[in-house]
């Protein structure tokens, strides 16, 4: 079975609506307790009402002035309005700007984000060093990030036991890229010792997720069963999950059985 290229880095998404007391407050600038806190600024407070009912000129106007008085929060939503257009012109160097503001605060989604803005800049030791901020953090999305990273020796030296060390913290958050990019360094014994049922194992989990990739190769290991018992019935099962998502490979995979079947 054939390892493809790794992929790029991946971009945070922003979620379409906006809670004061969110998890990803929770988890950016542990322990401040002063006026810039989400419960306490008007500003944001306001900002957030606006946001979350679609008045996104008005949400804007009080995210800046918000994000000026040093609200982490704010400075981030205000980059990624800044970088979407929402509400505001769309301004590169404004979304750069606040994302920065954010993520010297510590707000570990603006430090994923801007790892990946010096990435897409092919500055990749700067999207390393922010990368492995966030992944410090235990954010999942930049776990995996900094995973391809020493896979690829992006921004660093190539290593294939830190590539599956950050790929395995993801993995366990039910990051499912990271499930599969763990279970391919189990098939080709890199970084880790070579594993089929590893292999097959990690390929589960992310299949089970939905990750086309996955379900294709663990649709592979069913048929010459390594890692699993051979099992045509599961084979098919997951080579067509691939090939439902629009895998080229599994949909070749599919049409080939079923001439081959029709005879």
């Amino acid at each position: 079975m054939e390892n493809k290229p790794q992929t790029g880095l991946q971009h945070v998404p922003t979620g379409a609506a906006l809670s004061l007391h969110s998890t990803r407050s929770g988890i950016i600038a542990r322990g401040r307790r002063d006026a810039a806190n989400a419960a306490s600024n008007l500003h944001y407070r306001q900002a957030a009402i606006d946001y979350n009912v679609g008045n996104f000129s008005e949400a804007a106007t009080n995210f800046q002035l918000a994000a000026e008085q040093g609200h982490v929060e704010s400075q981030y939503i205000l980059s990624t309005m800044y970088d979407t257009g929402k509400g505001l012109s769309k301004d590169d160097t404004q979304a750069a700007y606040w994302e920065r503001k954010a993520a010297e605060q510590g707000h570990v989604y603006a430090q994923a984000n801007l790892s990946f803005r010096h990435y897409a800049a092919n500055s990749f030791a700067e999207a390393f060093a922010w990368c492995q901020r966030a992944a410090d953090s235990n954010l999942a999305w930049a776990q995996y990030n900094l995973g391809l990273m020493y896979r690829k020796g992006e921004g660093c030296e190539r290593n294939n036991t830190e590539a599956a060390y950050w790929y395995r913290l993801a993995a366990a958050q039910d990051f499912p890229e990271a499930q599969q990019k763990l279970a391919d360094l189990y098939y080709l014994g890199e970084g880790v010792p070579l594993s089929y049922t590893q292999a097959a194992a990690w390929y589960r989990k992310a299949a089970d997720h939905g990750n086309s990739e996955a379900q294709f190769r663990l649709g592979y290991l069913y048929e010459v069963g390594l890692g699993v018992e051979h099992d045509y019935t599961l084979y098919r099962h997951w080579m067509r999950q691939a090939a439902l998502q629009g895998h080229e490979e599994a949909l070749r995979e599919v049409k080939r059985r079923e001439y081959r079947d029709a005879v």
